[in-house]
C-alpha cells in the first residue's frame, strides 16, 4: 500500500509543477516599458524616467535593471526619480551598480521625501544629481532596528560604506567627504567658499586637516529660487545673462544690508560655526561647519548647492534635463510591469511566510490521507510560487530548490517506506530549513549589517511560518476531526472490543516472537504472513521479501510483527507446513 501511495505521488507531481509554472512563466518575460502616448518616436531623441520610491527593495532593483538594460537603449539618458525614506543596503548596492554600469548619462533628481540612507548612496552613483526644493539628501549609516550590534561589526559595516561612497564619488565627480559623513557620524567637516566661487570642504580629526576636496563652480550652480532664468525662451536672457542680472541684485543686497558691530559679528560668526580665532590649525578663517562630529550628515537642497554637492536645482525632472543641455525630446516612464508587482508581491515578508505555511502544511495533510488530493496540490503550488518568484527575481537559487526538493523526498521516504524515524528523516529536516533559509538570504553567513538585517527578516518569516504551522498541526488534530466537514470526509465507525475487535497484549507480543511462518505477500517491506491459523501484518528491516517464502517473527511493535526471512530452506519447518 505504501508503495501504492509514492506511485500516486509520483503521477500528479509533475502535472502540479506544470500548473505552478504556468502561473509564474508568464511574468518571467517582463514586457516593454509604457510610454507616454504622444511622445514622439525614438529616432527624434528620448529619454528615459524610471522612479525610485517607496521603501528600497529587491523589486525596486529589477526595475532598475530592466530600465538601464532593455529601455534605454538608445536613450540620450536616464533619469531616476529619487524619493525614498531609505531601504535595504544590499539592494541599493547592487541599484547602485547597475546604474554604474548604464551605457548613456544618469541623472538622479531628488524630489519629496528626498534620497535619506540608501537613496543617497543610488543618487552618488549617478552622473549628475538635481534636487528639488524642499528635499533632503543623508542619514545614511547602516542599522537594524530593534537590534544592538558590536562595535566591531558596526565600524566594518560603516568602513565598506564608506569606501563605496568615495569611491561613487571618485567616479562621478561628487563630493568624497560629503558621502563619507553621511555614513560616519565621527566624521567633522568645515567649508569655506573662495572668491572664485571654488567650494573647499576640509575634513577635521583631533583639531588638523587631514584631507580637503575642492568643487569648481558650474555651469548653473546658483540656480537655487531661480529655476526658470535656467531655461533660455526665445526672445528672452540667456542663462549666463540672466544670471549676471542675479548677481547685480545680490551685490547690491549686501552693500546695503545693515552692519554688525564687532561683538556682534563675533557672537554671529560663533553660533554659525564660523572659524574665526583659528582654533583648527591650518583652517582658514571664515570657514562655516558642515558636519559636526558626533552628528550624522543630511543636507538639505539649499545646503546641498552652497558646499557644491549639487550643481542645480529643478522643479521637475524635465527640468532637471534642460538644465543639463537636453533641450528637445520624448519621454520614455518606466512603471512596473505587472510581473514586477507580483513578484514583490510574492517577495514581501508576510507573504513569503503565508506562502511556505500553505506549502509546507498542505504536503503534511497529504502525508496524512491517501491518494494526492487538493492538499498536496495547494501545498506544491504555494511552494513553487514561493520558490519561483525569488529565483526569477534573483534573491534565490536552483541550489536553494534543489536542497528543498530533497528534503522533501527524504522525509517522503521515511514517512511512507522507511520505519521508524533515522537518518533519512533527520537528513531532510536539515535539507528542508537550510534551503528555505538560503532562499530568504543573500549570504548564508552574514557579515555586514544589512546582512543581518535580512537574517532579521528571514528568521522572522521562518518563525511565523514555524508558529502558524503549529497552529495548523493542532486544528488538524483536534479541532478539524470534530467539525462537521470532517465527518463527511472521515469514516467514524470504530473497531471496539464489545463489536468482537480485540488488541494483542503484551504477552500474545512475547510468544510470537519466534514464531515461523510463510509470507502470504510480497513483503517491501510492509505486507502480511501466515502462522498457522494467524494471519499477521508484518514488516522486514527494509529488505524485500517474495511471496511463499519462510519467515520468522523476530520483533513485535504493537500489532505489527518485524520478521526476518528464513535462509537455506526452512519451509518444512514453519507453522503452515506443520498445518
Amino acid at each position: 500500500m505504501r508503495r501504492d501511495k509514492i506511485a500516486c505521488l509520483h503521477r500528479p507531481l509533475f502535472l502540479c509543477l506544470f500548473m505552478a509554472g504556468c502561473l509564474l512563466a508568464p511574468f518571467s518575460f517582463r514586457p516593454t516599458v509604457v510610454a507616454q502616448s504622444d511622445a514622439p518616436a525614438p529616432s527624434n531623441g528620448f529619454v528615459v524616467i524610471c522612479p525610485i520610491d517607496g521603501d528600497i527593495l529587491d523589486g525596486i532593483a529589477v526595475v532598475v535593471e530592466r530600465a538601464v538594460a532593455k529601455e534605454a537603449i538608445g536613450a540620450e539618458a536616464i533619469v531616476f526619480i529619487v524619493d525614498t525614506f531609505g531601504g535595504r543596503v544590499d539592494s541599493a548596492m547592487e541599484i547602485a551598480q547597475t546604474i554604474l554600469d548604464a551605457p548613456v548619462p544618469t541623472i538622479a533628481f531628488i524630489t519629496g521625501r528626498g534620497a535619506i540612507s540608501a537613496g543617497a548612496l543610488i543618487s552618488y552613483a549617478c552622473d549628475h544629481i538635481v534636487m528639488a526644493p524642499g528635499s533632503n539628501i543623508g542619514a545614511s549609516t547602516p542599522i537594524v532596528p530593534g537590534v544592538e550590534m558590536s562595535e566591531e561589526m558596526n565600524e566594518k559595516s560603516m568602513s565598506f560604506l564608506r569606501a563605496k561612497y568615495r569611491a561613487l564619488g571618485e567616479e562621478n565627480g561628487h563630493n568624497p567627504l560629503i558621502g563619507e559623513a553621511m555614513v560616519d557620524p565621527s566624521i567633522e567637516l568645515y567649508g569655506l567658499k573662495a572668491p572664485d566661487s571654488t567650494y573647499t570642504v576640509y575634513k577635521i580629526e583631533r583639531q588638523q586637516i587631514i584631507e580637503t576636496y575642492e568643487t569648481k563652480p558650474q555651469y548653473g550652480q546658483y540656480s537655487i529660487g531661480f529655476p526658470g532664468a535656467m531655461m533660455q525662451q526665445p526672445g528672452e536672457l540667456s542663462a549666463q545673462d540672466a544670471w549676471r542680472t542675479v548677481e547685480e541684485v545680490m551685490r547690491d543686497l549686501v552693500e546695503t544690508a545693515p552692519r554688525l558691530n564687532s561683538e556682534q559679528n563675533n557672537n554671529h560668526s560663533a553660533s554659525a560655526g564660523v572659524n574665526n580665532e583659528g582654533d583648527i590649525k591650518g583652517l582658514p578663517e571664515g570657514a562655516r561647519l558642515i558636519s559636526p562630529a558626533g552628528k550624522l550628515l543630511t543636507l538639505t537642497t539649499r545646503e546641498a548647492l552652497e558646499v557644491g554637492l549639487i550643481a542645480y536645482t529643478a522643479d521637475s525632472a524635465e527640468d532637471a534635463l534642460r538644465f543639463l543641455g537636453f533641450s528637445s525630446f520624448s519621454v520614455v516612464r518606466i512603471e512596473k510591469t505587472l510581473a514586477e508587482i507580483i513578484f514583490a508581491f510574492l517577495t514581501s515578508p508576510l507573504i513569503s511566510g503565508l506562502l511556505l505555511l500553505c506549502g509546507v502544511g498542505g504536503l503534511y495533510v497529504e502525508f496524512r490521507t491517501p491518494g494526492l488530493g487538493w492538499p498536496g496540490l495547494i501545498g506544491v503550488i504555494c511552494l513553487a510560487l514561493f520558490f519561483g518568484s525569488r529565483l526569477i527575481i534573483g534573491i534565490a537559487d536552483w541550489l536553494d530548490i534543489l536542497l528543498v526538493v530533497v528534503g522533501i523526498v527524504l522525509l517522503a521516504l521515511e514517512i511512507l517506506v522507511i520505519p521508524g524515524f533515522g537518518v533519512a528523516g533527520v537528513t531532510g529536516i536539515l535539507c528542508l530549513v537550510a534551503g528555505i533559509y538560503m532562499s530568504l538570504t543573500r549570504v548564508p553567513i552574514p557579515e555586514y549589517t544589512w546582512d543581518f538585517m535580512r537574517l532579521r527578516d528571514a528568521g522572522a518569516t521562518l518563525m511565523m511560518a514555524c508558529l502558524l504551522f503549529l497552529a495548523f498541526v493542532l486544528v488538524t488534530w483536534k479541532i478539524f476531526p470534530r467539525s462537521r466537514l470532517a465527518r463527511g470526509l472521515i469514516l467514524a465507525d470504530a473497531q471496539e472490543a464489545a463489536a468482537g475487535y480485540v488488541v494483542q497484549t503484551e504477552a500474545d507480543a512475547t510468544a510470537a516472537i519466534g514464531r515461523r511462518g510463510v509470507a502470504s505477500t510480497m513483503l517491501r517491506p510492509a505486507g502480511r504472513g501466515r502462522f498457522g491459523q494467524d494471519t499477521f501484518d508484518l514488516m522486514t528491516r527494509g529488505e524485500f521479501i517474495e511471496k511463499g517464502r519462510p519467515i520468522e517473527i523476530i520483533q513485535a511493535e504493537g500489532n505489527r510483527y518485524v520478521v526476518r526471512e528464513i535462509k537455506n530452506g526452512g519451509l518444512h519447518e514453519t507453522e503452515e507446513a506443520k498445518s
